[in-house]
């Protein structure tokens, strides 16, 4: 599944997420609206000039393709060994 991600005053995803795999915890060590996690790859994170690296901190907005959507926070990103962008965001709200 792919997904992208929005910057709230920005109309253009300032990333692409070509795969994604949703996973929900199920342990008590997690708050109830905080136990959804993405980890996600793509050829290239940057969809325009944002760096979203810059942008750890920020709450940002996961849209998935079949429609359902959350605020999310990068939580780890990083590179594998075959160049791709690798990483985890956290979701902070219900995926609808």
């Amino acid at each position: 599944m792919k997904a992208m991600l929005y910057l709230d005053q920005l109309v253009e995803p300032v990333a692409v997420l070509d795969d994604v795999k949703i996973v929900e915890f199920g342990s008590d060590n997690h708050p109830e609206g905080a136990r959804v996690r993405i980890y996600y790859h793509t050829t290239n994170l940057n969809a325009t000039k944002t760096m979203v690296e810059l942008h750890r901190d920020r709450k940002m907005t996961v849209k998935l393709e079949d429609g359902r959507s959350a605020p999310a926070l990068i939580t780890h990103a990083s590179l594998d060994a075959k160049g791709q962008f690798v990483g985890v965001l956290r979701v902070l709200g219900p995926l609808a």
